[in-house]
């Protein structure tokens, strides 16, 4: 059962407080699926999108894989207060899920010289990786913009890191995503932002004819930072500006943090409020808080606990709790998360919650 930490902490923040907190379950996945994490959706195609990260398998897929680093659902049902269904993979002939967004050939041919024990080239196991950001969709464009993280991994206990982020362009439902060289010359060119740098696409959202993304990183505290960029323009990296606590700026080294909050988050606007909220867990914490503002640059609240997720089965943290924006209803005042949580040794689950808010 959720416990309502409203009974501890009064379950509020300034500008927005939660005054009901409903679990509907267990967001529906197909029998191939043992668990997966992630879950950032958007509407895309006529359809609600939804993208996860590691996923495994209880079959091999067309391509011989148990374990993928990203996999995709989507379904024509909008209305999550009594669950949702009707969800189709993006799979292989055989209908087991594969993954969806590609690894360049460079990539893929470095995965299979690193593959097995013995291997082509050492180290054996060496690997990239491609895990998704948040999504928004170009409708003027007639396309989604898919924000990814490109990680190197290599044997060894959390021996993996990522080295910059990028957009991909994906053109519909029976196509997969591509990834375009925005970088030409650089080590990896289908990335906008390289290691070292902020990788925007934590979360983001579309206002106007711009796209707005966060980048929050670090240890166990993580800073937001956040950019902005013509929609027409994402995939420009020089038409980018970052906001450095006064106004937007060209370099990205001024980006300042507007607050701290998790790696994978939502941030919305509450029509019914107008205000902004960020929704995520705490870091190596359980609990799932809220932060408002009336901007997207601030001045932000501080956070504050409004319910606490199911704990896993090894004590383990849960993680990833988003909100789903075109699930919203009456304008925001009623809002639908997802966190993911391990009910069982090499299972996942991704649970559906209902938030109710008003103004304080």
């Amino acid at each position: 059962m959720l416990t309502l930490l409203a009974l501890l902490w009064g379950c509020h923040a300034p500008g927005v407080q939660v005054v009901d907190v409903r679990e509907i379950g267990t967001l529906e996945h197909s029998s191939w699926i043992k668990g997966r994490d992630g879950g950032y959706s958007a509407p895309a195609f006529g359809q609600d999108v939804w993208l996860y990260g590691d996923t495994i398998l209880s079959v091999e897929n067309e391509d011989g894989d148990t374990w993928c680093n990203n996999t995709a659902s989507w379904t024509a049902d909008f209305a999550a207060s009594d669950g949702l269904g009707g969800f189709t993979d993006w799979a292989g002939a055989r209908g087991v899920p594969v993954e969806f967004i590609p690894r360049t050939e460079e990539e893929a041919a470095f995965n299979a010289a690193h593959a097995g024990d013995p291997c082509a080239e050492e180290p054996c196991g060496a690997r990239w990786a491609i895990w998704p950001g948040a999504m928004v969709a170009d409708e003027a464009s007639a396309r989604a913009l898919v924000f990814y993280y490109l990680i190197y991994g290599e044997p060894g206990e959390w021996n993996f890191w990522s080295v910059g982020a990028g957009i991909a362009t994906w053109g519909g439902l029976e196509v997969a995503p591509e990834r375009p060289e925005v970088s030409p010359g650089a080590e990896h060119p289908t990335l906008l932002f390289h290691e070292g740098e902020p990788g925007f696409g934590s979360a983001a959202l579309v206002e106007g004819d711009d796209l707005y993304a966060f980048a929050c990183e670090g240890g166990f505290a993580k800073p937001c930072k956040l950019g902005r960029v013509a929609l027409a323009e994402a995939l420009d990296r020089g038409a980018w500006t970052f906001w450095d606590g006064a106004g937007w700026s060209a370099e990205i080294g001024e980006a300042e943090a507007l607050f701290d909050a998790h790696t994978m988050l939502s941030v919305q606007h509450i029509a019914a409020l107008d205000l902004y909220i960020a929704l995520y867990n705490g870091p190596m914490d359980d609990r799932i808080y809220v932060r408002s503002a009336p901007a997207l640059t601030g001045p932000w609240s501080a956070s504050e606990a409004v319910f606490m997720a199911e704990p896993s089965w090894d004590g383990a943290n849960a993680y990833g709790a988003m909100a789903h924006p075109e699930l919203d209803r009456q304008d925001g005042l009623f809002v639908y998360l997802t966190y993911f949580r391990s009910p069982a040794d090499w299972e996942g689950e991704i649970r559906l919650v209902e938030l109710e808010l008003a103004s304080r």
